[in-house]
């Protein structure tokens, strides 16, 4: 089972997570868009690939968090897609296994009496841009062995389940399981990662306590020998999300005795 680390706010660089990475032992380096160093439209394949080498890792991607390429306004579904297939094309230079996405809850509106969620009211104009989003995916990364992984947050609502198994239905798209965040809400996406479990190709492994994500293993109170030890019959990678150098330290120190 390979695992990695992500990019980190304390790094200056990619070259410096990537030869942190190889100090720690570690497989893989996962880069986030949403840093300035990992910006998508400024990434260089060819330089990547020179760190892959030099380093001995690879790498995979966490798009934006606010990615949403479901949103009503054209104009700024239309960046995000274009955003998004540039995303791929360098995943798939690199042959990078994985990027990451969280999936876009969208508006709500508060009414007296509820909250609600503007994708599940417009219902036939949200399944139409997760049906484009689910195409461009399939023209992008077609013949490939890369695949956008959907990751879990605040616990799925009905209708997003329902979309992201429509996009799991295609070979393109896998899960990705965050522990923490699963945690959080009393993993209540647990079922759905159950039925779904040939799909989970990813995990995000930490910590917590409560809602209080992102600790060091062994800091907090999931069960984590069961978490990897699921993840290793799946198949998936595990990024050890913690959000500092020092938390990645400790938690690759201790990551042993949760290894069945």
């Amino acid at each position: 089972m390979d695992f990695g680390m992500p990019y980190l706010l304390e790094m200056q660089s990619i070259e410096e997570c990537c030869a942190l990475a190889k100090e720690l032992g570690l497989d893989f380096v996962e880069l986030n868009a949403g840093f300035p160093a990992c910006l998508v439209e400024t990434l260089d394949p060819a330089e990547l690939y020179r760190l892959g080498l030099k380093y001995g890792v690879y790498f995979t991607l966490h798009i934006e968090e606010e990615f949403n390429p479901f949103a009503f306004n054209t104009t700024i579904r239309n960046a995000w897609l274009k955003s998004c297939r540039h995303a791929l094309s360098i995943a798939v230079a690199l042959k990078m296994p994985i990027v990451n996405m969280h999936f876009p809850r969208g508006d709500y509106i508060t009414l007296p009496d509820r909250r609600v969620c503007m994708y599940e009211c417009y219902a036939e104009a949200f399944h139409a841009g997760v049906v484009a989003f689910r195409q461009m995916c399939e023209e992008a990364l077609a013949g490939t062995a890369t695949c956008i992984s959907i990751e879990n947050t605040n616990g799925w609502k009905t209708h997003e389940r329902h979309a992201i198994e429509y996009l799991l239905a295609s070979p393109v798209f896998g899960l990705t399981m965050d522990l923490g965040h699963s945690h959080g809400v009393e993993d209540a996406d647990e079922p759905f990662f159950r039925q779904h479990e040939e799909k989970l190709i990813h995990m995000h492994g930490h910590d917590a306590v409560g809602k209080k994500h992102h600790l060091p293993l062994g800091d907090g109170e999931i069960d984590l020998a069961g978490r990897f030890a699921w993840a290793k019959r799946c198949g998936a990678r595990v990024v050890l999300e913690t959000k500092t150098i020092e938390a990645l330290r400790l938690s690759i120190s201790r990551l042993p005795k949760f290894l069945v």
